[in-house]
């Protein structure tokens, strides 16, 4: 039995704009030197906007890809850049696509400290406790007041608006936000949720990485610095090891040490006659009062 194969063989001419959008990212592969791909799934319009320009501030080019598109467009340059192939197997999902020069450890800083924020939905789950400030909602009275009291938000109507009367706060991190509580918060312009780019995949200089294999944490560097300060100061100090950041204190540790050598030894100089002195009364009375409790008649 003879076996066939088919093949699918294009008979309309591609698209001029896929053309032109393939050659667009072809060229920005050849441009710039780290390539981060992002998972937009569930990234709102706005948020893929601010990130936008965000990034453009920091000399990056943030890009929504179609997958297939993307795939083309490393195929035109795997020859000058055979590397960028094994970005070709996490091209999944929704994806957009960073371009930069900036050292990508830097610019994932740079995203995770600058996060949109965004309007709460009913089940999204709350990272910080959220606040209604006292003062003016500019809001007349009207059927808004039963989510104020279904939340618990204490209230006057004054002037011919709703006013919250304390700053109050109406869920805490780790809260699932309510349908109530979620329309409330949009009401009043509050938009308590972050949203940041989710950054899948990293292109270095000839690998693919992970986040978390470059997640920086500069708190956890502070301390870890500031200890080793600790630890080389105090070594410094007990050696002791003479540099000028210790010099002072191990000269002033240097003097105690000879001032109370001298004094245990009773060895009399300027500087210790009155320790010696005092130290020499104190052990005297200590005998007096030891051979009076013993002998009364001993005065």
């Amino acid at each position: 039995m003879c076996g066939y194969q088919l093949k699918y063989v294009r008979t309309r001419p591609v698209p001029s704009y896929k053309v032109k959008k393939v050659n667009e990212l072809a060229e920005l592969i050849r441009r710039y030197k780290y390539i981060l791909l992002v998972n937009i799934t569930g990234v709102s319009a706005e948020v893929l906007h601010r990130s936008r320009e965000m990034l453009r501030s920091e000399g990056s080019v943030l890009k929504v890809v179609k997958n297939n598109l993307f795939k083309l467009a490393i195929d035109k340059v795997k020859k000058e850049r055979p590397e960028i192939e094994k970005l070709k197997e996490r091209l999944t999902g929704q994806t957009a696509v960073i371009f930069t020069n900036q050292n990508p450890f830097s610019l994932k800083l740079f995203l995770d400290k600058n996060k949109i924020p965004r309007e709460a939905k009913a089940g999204d789950v709350l990272t910080k406790d959220v606040v209604i400030p006292a003062g003016n909602t500019n809001f007349p009275p009207g059927p808004i007041l039963s989510l104020f009291n279904k939340l618990k938000i204490p209230i006057r109507i004054q002037e011919g608006s709703i006013w919250v009367t304390s700053d109050t706060v109406v869920a805490k991190a780790s809260d699932v936000v309510s349908q109530e509580l979620a329309e409330l918060l949009g009401k009043l312009g509050i938009k308590p949720i972050e949203v940041g780019l989710d950054v899948k995949a990293i292109l270095l200089e000839s690998e693919v990485v992970e986040p978390s294999e470059i997640e920086l944490d500069p708190s956890s560097y502070e301390k870890n610095i500031s200890s080793a300060h600790s630890q080389a100061y105090n070594l410094a100090l007990n050696l002791p090891f003479f540099i000028k950041d210790v010099m002072d204190m191990v000269i002033r540790r240097a003097h105690l040490e000879a001032l109370n050598l001298a004094t245990n030894a009773s060895i009399i100089t300027h500087e210790t006659v009155g320790a010696v002195l005092a130290k020499a009364q104190a052990e005297a009375q200590t005998l007096y009062n030891a051979i009076k409790a013993k002998k009364p008649e001993f005065s």
